[in-house]
C-alpha cells in the first residue's frame, strides 16, 4: 500500500485540501494515523465495523482488546452512550478536552467489534486541536488505538508510525512530537465508584479533587481474571522493546551500584540504561537515555522514544530505574512494568513478609509454607494472616495434605487476624486478591508496602481461589503459587 503523508502545524494547522482528504479516507473506511497530545493514534470510522477490523489487522491486535472512540464535542456522546453519570459530567467538565478516557454503557449504534463484544465503550475527547479538527471534518467518532504494531512501544513521532505501519495504512498526519508522551488515563464510570483501568497523566489525586472523594473511594484495577479486557492495555503485554528489560528498585545509591554491576556483564554498546535527565550523568557505562525530567515534570515524555532508540542502536539488555514518589508514579510504573514483562530486581531489604488472604485458612498459609520452603532464610520472618478471622481454626486439611504430598514442610498452625503490631517495622505485605489489598490499605494507615502477589511479580489478576473446587483445583493453586513465589524470590534478590 502507498501511504500518503501530510502535515499538521501548530501555527498553520492543515492545508485545507489535506484535511478534507484525511476526512474522506476516514469516511470511506480507510485508516489514518494522527497526532494527539498523548501518542499518535491509528484512526478509522468508529461506526464502521469493517474499518475497525482493518485496524486490528494492521496492528496485529487481539480482537478482544477494545478501541477508544474519539470525539470532538460532548454532543457526540448522545448517539453512542446510554447515559452520562454525574461523576462523568464532573470529570468531563474538568478534564475534557484532555488525556482522560471514560468507560460508558454503549448504545446499539456502536459496533461490537469496537468494544471487544462488551456492553461498554471507551470514549475520549483529545486536547490536540488537529485531532479534533479531523474528527469534525470526518463527521463521525474516530476509533483509534495507538498507531504502532501491537505490543511495541507507542509512537510519539510520525517517524515511529512510519517505522511500524508505513506500508499498512492509507495516510499518516505528521504533527511533530507529541506533548505528553504516554496514553490517557482510563476511568470506568459505569458503577457506583470510579475505577481507574489504566493510570495516566490524570492522576488519582486529581480525580479525588474534582469528585470530592478520598483515595480509598477510587479503585485502581488494571486487570480482570477470566474476563475480556474492559479497556486497552489491561490484558496483553504492551510497550515492549526488542531487548530484554529489567527494572531495578531501591534507594538511589543502591540502584546505581546494581545497574552498573548488571550492565558490566555485557559489552557497553549492547547495554541500555533508562533513567531521568537529572541522573543520566551518573552512569559511565552503556548507552544512557532519559525518559524526561523530574524537575520539569516531564517524566514519561521520552519513555517510548527511548525504548525505540534502544531498538535502533541494537541494544540487547536494558536496565531501568524505577520512578516511585512522583505524581505520575502509577502511570509510569504501569508502562515500565509492562515493557519489562514484570522483570524487576528489588533491592529493598524486607525482614518480615506477611501473606494475607481473607480467612487465613487456605491460600495465605499455603503461600507462607511454600515460600518458607523456597527461601530457607532464617533472617527473614515469613508469616500469614487473615482479614476476617472471627475465631481461630486450623489450616484447611486439603492444603496440608497437598503440601505434604509435595514434600513441603507443614507447620501446625491456626488462622490469625492481621493486627497493627504485625506491620511494625515496615514489612512487605502480599495479598492474594486486589480487594484484600484495598482492605489492608483502608485498615492500616502505616502499611507502606502492600501488593497483590501477581502485581508484585509484574502480572495482573488475582490468585485463583480453589474454594468449592476439587483436588485438581487445589493442585492448580499449588502450581500457581509455586511459580509466582519463585518469581517473587527473584524480584527480592534472595539468593
Amino acid at each position: 500500500m502507498q501511504t500518503r503523508i501530510i502535515s499538521w502545524d501548530k501555527t498553520d494547522g492543515y492545508a485545507p485540501s489535506d484535511l478534507e482528504d484525511a476526512a474522506e479516507v476516514i469516511r470511506s473506511g480507510g485508516l489514518v494515523a494522527f497526532p494527539t497530545e498523548t501518542v499518535y493514534g491509528l484512526g478509522c470510522d468508529g461506526m464502521n465495523a469493517d474499518a475497525a477490523g482493518h485496524i486490528y489487522e494492521a496492528k496485529g491486535r487481539p480482537s478482544d482488546n477494545p478501541l477508544i472512540l474519539h470525539i470532538a464535542d460532548t454532543e457526540e456522546l448522545k448517539p453512542i452512550v446510554k447515559d452520562i453519570p454525574d461523576m462523568a459530567k464532573k470529570l468531563m467538565g474538568t478534564f475534557w478536552p484532555g488525556p482522560m478516557t471514560l468507560i460508558f454503557t454503549k448504545t446499539d449504534a456502536v459496533p461490537d467489534v469496537i468494544t471487544g463484544g462488551l456492553p461498554t465503550v471507551a470514549v475520549r475527547m483529545p486536547a490536540h486541536i488537529g485531532a479534533r479538527d479531523l474528527i469534525r471534518a470526518a463527521g463521525t467518532p474516530i476509533a483509534a488505538p495507538s498507531a504502532n504494531v501491537s505490543g511495541r512501544p507507542s509512537p510519539t513521532r510520525a517517524a515511529h508510525v512510519i517505522e511500524d505501519l508505513g506500508d499498512r495504512i492509507d495516510m499518516i498526519i505528521d504533527g511533530g512530537e507529541v506533548g505528553i508522551g504516554f496514553e490517557s488515563t482510563i476511568i470506568d464510570v459505569t458503577g457506583s465508584r470510579p475505577v481507574i483501568l489504566r493510570p495516566g497523566f490524570i492522576t488519582r489525586e486529581m480525580i479525588d479533587e474534582v469528585l470530592g472523594t478520598s483515595g480509598d473511594d477510587i479503585v485502581i484495577d488494571t486487570g480482570e481474571r477470566g474476563e475480556a479486557p474492559k479497556a486497552p492495555g489491561m490484558k496483553y503485554r504492551h510497550y515492549a522493546p526488542k531487548a530484554s528489560m529489567t527494572l531495578v528498585r531501591g534507594d538511589e545509591a543502591e540502584v546505581e551500584e546494581k545497574i552498573n554491576e548488571l550492565a558490566r556483564q555485557y559489552p557497553a554498546d549492547k547495554v541500555g540504561i533508562l533513567t531521568s535527565d537529572e541522573r543520566a550523568g551518573i552512569y559511565e557505562y552503556g548507552i544512557v537515555l532519559s525518559i524526561g525530567s523530574v524537575r520539569d515534570n516531564t517524566l514519561g515524555h521520552d519513555m517510548y522514544a527511548a525504548l525505540r532508540e534502544f531498538d535502533h542502536i541494537g541494544v540487547k539488555h536494558i536496565y531501568a530505574e524505577t520512578f516511585y514518589g512522583t505524581e505520575l508514579e502509577d502511570a509510569l510504573m504501569n508502562r515500565l512494568m509492562k515493557a519489562a514483562g514484570g522483570q524487576m530486581v528489588d533491592l529493598m531489604d524486607f525482614h518480615r513478609i506477611i501473606f494475607v488472604c481473607r480467612e487465613n485458612v487456605t491460600i495465605s498459609p499455603m503461600a507462607e509454607m511454600i515460600f518458607k520452603s523456597i527461601v530457607m532464610d532464617k533472617n527473614i520472618e515469613i508469616i500469614s494472616r487473615g482479614l476476617v478471622v472471627l475465631f481461630s481454626e486450623p489450616v484447611n486439611r486439603k492444603v496440608t495434605d497437598l503440601l505434604e504430598a509435595h514434600s513441603v514442610p507443614c507447620e501446625e498452625q491456626s488462622s490469625r487476624l492481621l493486627r497493627p503490631e504485625d506491620i511494625d517495622g515496615d514489612p512487605l505485605i502480599i495479598t492474594m486478591a486486589f480487594t484484600e489489598k484495598v482492605s489492608v490499605l483502608e485498615q492500616f494507615e502505616d502499611a507502606l508496602h502492600v501488593y497483590t502477589l501477581r502485581e508484585f511479580v509484574g502480572l495482573e489478576d488475582d490468585v485463583s481461589d480453589p474454594y468449592g473446587g476439587d483436588a485438581d483445583a487445589y493442585e492448580a493453586l499449588y502450581l500457581e503459587l509455586k511459580d509466582l513465589l519463585y518469581k517473587m524470590k527473584k524480584r527480592l534478590g534472595i539468593s
